[in-house]
């Protein structure tokens, strides 16, 4: 693909929580890809799909990390935090 953007702060948060898991089988390979697709769609603005999209990304990462074992659970509970809060007005 020529016009391939960088990464947005989800899409970032993302690959390095897939790099925290220890291994993931083969067969959930769909799975880390269909991780980074929704993470690139959220990080260019989902629109009124966003709830919807963080959740399917949070169960998504969630059967990954039931399917790899012993990752690292702290990251992963960082993320599932992060894309739980509140969408709209960030508090600075």
């Amino acid at each position: 693909m020529a016009d391939q953007q960088e990464p947005g702060e989800v899409e970032s948060a993302v690959s390095r929580t897939l790099a925290g898991l220890e291994e993931v089988s083969p067969l959930h390979e769909g799975l880390t890809a269909l991780s980074r697709v929704l993470a690139r769609k959220l990080d260019n603005d989902a629109g009124m799909a966003t709830a919807a999209v963080a959740r399917e990304l949070r169960s998504t990462l969630e059967a990954l990390a039931d399917a790899g074992g012993d990752g690292d659970s702290d990251a992963l509970a960082d993320l599932v935090a992060h894309l739980s809060s509140p969408v709209g007005d960030a508090q600075e």
